[in-house]
């Protein structure tokens, strides 16, 4: 069982981990957009102040990746970094 597990794990490439991050910032822009677009038209309704929290939890995470798929790709790109 482990085994089988394990297999399928390792077999993710790092362009795939790129196609799927493209994703991520999609998503990112997406919900740092639909926030700033609700927080310019709040009321003090509280289903909006939910609303907002709940963008608030989405985002952070993607901004996590958002700031790792950064670093890689200056890691990977930087000749500096090339010869380790």
């Amino acid at each position: 069982m482990i085994s089988i597990i394990t297999g399928t794990t390792t077999n993710v490439t790092m362009s795939q981990i790129m196609d799927y991050s493209i994703v991520a910032v999609l998503f990112l822009l997406l919900f740092l957009s639909l926030r700033n677009i609700i927080r310019g038209e709040i009321s003090n309704r509280r289903k909006v102040g939910i609303l907002m929290r709940n963008l608030n939890i989405v985002s952070i995470p993607l901004l996590i990746m958002f700031i790792t798929i950064i670093i890689y790709r200056i890691y990977s790109s930087s000749p500096l970094f090339s010869s380790f």
